[in-house]
């Protein structure tokens, strides 16, 4: 009888210990940077719906539509104070993009997406594509780079002949770069 009372024990140790190595695991990934100044970015707004377009309407490859572009604006605060004469603040732009178009931001995998133009840059942005944004003067002050302000229009464009039925969803980050 104890020789059973043992086993069975035993069998219902090694039964917990089999479950407790059946858990799952979990992982963070935890980033920081050591910069040499500092802004805050902000938006105009956190969410900009571009409307609902058909097919039809998409009537040129990588050209938003004209009824989809909408305007916002990307700004700097709580600067800190440039180091040096002529250093600059810029904007990094980056998020998912369709594959072979750099410039068209989406994460859901149609043909369709969000083209982006800044007022002062040349053509549609491009994924981790820098923007300038200020300059440092003779004096370097907060105030170089405090308050600047990018305006920016986002527009709905396909990358195909006939762009595809299907929701467009695409986070894009502004990240402050200095020099």
């Amino acid at each position: 009888m104890k020789l059973k009372n043992i086993a069975l024990t035993t069998l219902l140790a090694l039964g917990s210990v089999s479950a407790a190595n059946a858990a799952t695991n979990a992982q963070i990934v935890i980033t920081g940077d050591v910069v040499a100044a500092t802004c805050d970015v902000s938006l105009s707004t956190n969410n900009l719906d571009l409307g609902n377009y058909t097919p039809a309407q998409f009537t040129a490859v990588a050209t938003p539509v004209a009824a989809s572009v909408k305007p916002f604006t990307v700004g700097l605060s709580n600067c800190m104070a440039p180091l040096a004469a002529g250093d600059t603040a810029g904007l990094v732009v980056s998020g998912q993009t369709l594959g072979g178009n750099p410039n068209m931001f989406n994460t859901t995998g149609t043909s369709t997406g969000v083209m982006l133009t800044a007022t002062g840059v040349t053509g549609y942005i491009v994924n981790n594509q820098k923007l300038p944004v200020a300059t440092a003067g003779a004096t370097p002050a907060a105030g170089d780079f405090n308050g600047k302000v990018i305006n920016m229009q986002a527009g709905l464009a396909t990358a195909v002949t006939l762009a595809q039925i299907g929701h467009i969803n695409a986070p894009i980050t502004f990240s402050f770069a200095y020099n």
